[in-house]
């Protein structure tokens, strides 16, 4: 027996009525133990889905950014105009339902955020009620939280031209304790490349034969290798490296080193130009005798400068007489003159001093 068309308006308060039971009941859509990355389906007993599973698999999907926040988005424009669509997400936190507001929508193309920190939940449960033609069906699909993290850009990126190649070195994105570096995949992408270079299960690369006058500019991604998280994301893109041409770059060693230089050169140059008058004034010539006297001064004669003695002074004689009365016969042939000083004295019986 063929089912009744059902007016939209009656749909709209079948919808509205099985989104309150839902969260009525989010406990028990916690505690429901289903494969996570799974789509499970629900209808009504021998009744046909309203919309392939795989179309529905391909049109949502929620990520976990580095700064908590956790977006979820879906796109259901291909569905037929007639099709009713009722968008609903559970938060868990192991068994335990966490309530958070403005997580229903009818919309066919919409999406919510909102921040959640890692300690605060565990699972996101995604609910897809589609009714189309009298149909409905649930498409439920969970999701943990390792499944949705999206990692952040790999830490410490650094890139220099060293042996004639191009060396990149970087860390293990920020939550990178928690993974071991095989688990990690990378994208670099040098700016001169068509596609990027994909490095898996290391921390550098050198790309080979690199131009030294060429300017690289370096940024890198990473996610999760399919063995260690299914599904995994990009990261976003990080910051640009710029490596600029070694050529052109001179350090403060050599600029000082150029500029002292060169004036040093010249100089050089100078004094070779200008030596036999540099000589000269750096070297003067020893002072020598006329040639006529050389063979007067090799002799070995001694020889003998005289100086005349200088005319001696006039002496000034003095006499001096001395009046004593003595005996005659005592001083006669005694007469005794000196000099003392430039003076004369004359002793001698009175009368016979000259």
């Amino acid at each position: 027996m063929k089912l009744l068309p059902v007016h939209p308006i009656l749909w709209s308060c079948l919808l509205i009525l099985w989104a309150s039971e839902s969260e009525s009941n989010t406990p028990d859509v916690c505690q429901d133990e289903k494969d996570p990355g799974n789509i499970h389906t629900q209808s009504p007993s021998r009744q046909a889905h309203c919309v392939e599973e795989a179309k529905v698999d391909d049109n949502f999907r929620c990520l976990y950014y580095p700064t908590n926040v956790l977006n979820c988005s879906w796109s259901f424009h291909t569905l037929e105009r007639d099709a009713q669509l009722f968008v609903h997400i559970s938060i868990c936190d192991d068994d335990r339902a966490v309530h958070y507001p403005h997580l229903s929508s009818e919309e066919r193309v919409g999406s919510r955020s909102l921040t959640l920190l890692e300690h605060e939940w565990s699972d996101v449960i995604l609910h897809f009620n589609i009714t189309l033609h009298g149909n409905w069906t649930v498409y439920t699909s969970r999701y943990e939280i390792d499944m949705l993290e999206v990692q952040s850009p790999p830490q410490n990126i650094s890139a220099s031209l060293r042996d004639g190649g191009l060396l990149v070195r970087w860390g293990l994105p920020q939550s990178g304790g928690k993974s071991k570096p095989p688990c990690f995949e990378y994208q670099l992408d040098m700016g001169d490349q068509e596609r990027p270079k994909t490095v898996t299960a290391a921390l550098s690369y050198t790309e080979h034969n690199a131009d030294p006058t060429c300017t690289y500019r370096v940024r890198m991604r990473t996610r999760k290798t399919h063995g260690c998280q299914d599904p995994s994301h990009w990261s976003d893109w990080s910051h640009t490296v710029t490596v600029e041409p070694s050529v052109y770059k001179l350090s403060t060693l050599v600029i000082v080193s150029i500029s002292l230089g060169i004036p040093m050169i010249l100089l050089a140059v100078l004094l070779l130009l200008r030596h036999q008058r540099v000589s000269e004034v750096l070297f003067p010539p020893i002072p020598r005798p006329p040639p006529k006297y050389k063979g007067f001064l090799e002799k070995s004669d001694t020889f003998n400068l005289f100086h005349p003695a200088p005319p001696a002074e006039p002496v000034e004689e003095i006499t001096k007489v001395e009046d004593m009365e003595q005996k005659p016969e005592k001083w006669e042939g005694h007469i005794q003159t000196f000099e003392k000083e430039g003076t004369s004295y004359c002793h001698a019986a009175p009368g016979q001093c000259i």
